[in-house]
């Protein structure tokens, strides 16, 4: 008995939102299986995740 192929997931549209903490990065609506992006959601979710970095990396170094 052959299984099927797996299916890829359907195209995401919508970027992710992460957002920055003290050292960390979270993001706010990863969905549970993997994702395809568009070539301009990926591009946005990337921009995003590197300015949360740099802003999670300024909070970690912030004097209290």
């Amino acid at each position: 008995m052959s299984e099927l192929p797996p299916q890829d997931p359907p195209i995401t549209r919508k970027p992710l939102t992460p957002k920055a903490g003290g050292g960390s990065v979270r993001v706010i609506d990863p969905p549970e299986i993997a994702i395809t992006l568009t070539p301009d959601a990926a591009e946005i979710s990337g921009l995003r995740l590197i300015a949360e970095a740099d802003e999670a990396r300024r909070l970690l170094i912030l004097p209290d």
